[in-house]
């Protein structure tokens, strides 16, 4: 496999540049090594997560759907809601793992192109997320949480819709047939 080292702005400059590009290349070879670090570790935690037989992927909230008893929904609001509470996605479970790591290089650049943003501490909108029970569900701000997390972020603001939904839940370990149906349907371990 291919693997990229290349520095792109070698001591974060560009020669005969002024100093703003050459701020801006620090700024991105910062964001390119946080990207790493964040492919390495999310690569040693799926390991590990393997190994114990714990879930790797993000839930798909789509999937579940059919499998939860939806009464109705209702805009909850802004709220700051905990990283390690989010879950799942409506339609990225394939870009990042349980942990919002990273799984391939496929979206580096934007994932890099936020981290510069957020390093720079400029204003981002909310995240977008369903709560469903006690757990949150993306639908947008994906790389947004990556970044965060990766920079060592417990909680994020977000625009909340929560669904009105009968316990159980299929990510709460129960023995319900739909929840197992669902869980391997899914390929995680029950």
């Amino acid at each position: 496999m291919f693997q990229n080292n290349l520095n792109y702005y070698p001591n974060g400059q560009f020669p005969g540049c002024d100093q703003a590009v050459n701020q801006y290349a620090r700024q991105y070879n910062t964001a390119l090594s946080q990207f790493k670090s964040a492919l390495r570790k999310g690569k040693f935690a799926r390991l590990k997560r393997k190994i114990l037989q714990h879930p790797q992927r993000l839930y798909d909230l789509n999937d579940l759907k059919p499998h939860l008893s939806l009464r109705g929904s209702s805009y909850t609001g802004i709220q700051v809601v905990r990283i390690d509470a989010i879950m799942g996605s409506e339609n990225r479970t394939a870009d990042f793992d349980i942990e919002f790591y990273p799984v391939s290089e496929a979206g580096r650049e934007r994932w890099i192109n936020m981290a510069i943003v957020f390093l720079a501490r400029l204003p981002l909108p909310p995240i977008q997320l369903f709560q469903v029970g006690g757990a949150y569900f993306v639908r947008d701000g994906h790389h947004r949480i990556s970044v965060g997390r990766a920079c060592g972020q417990v909680a994020m603001d977000a625009e909340v819709v929560t669904w009105k939904v009968a316990a159980p839940f299929p990510w709460q370990g129960n023995t319900m047939p739909e929840a197992l149906c669902c869980l391997k349907k899914l390929d995680l371990p029950v």
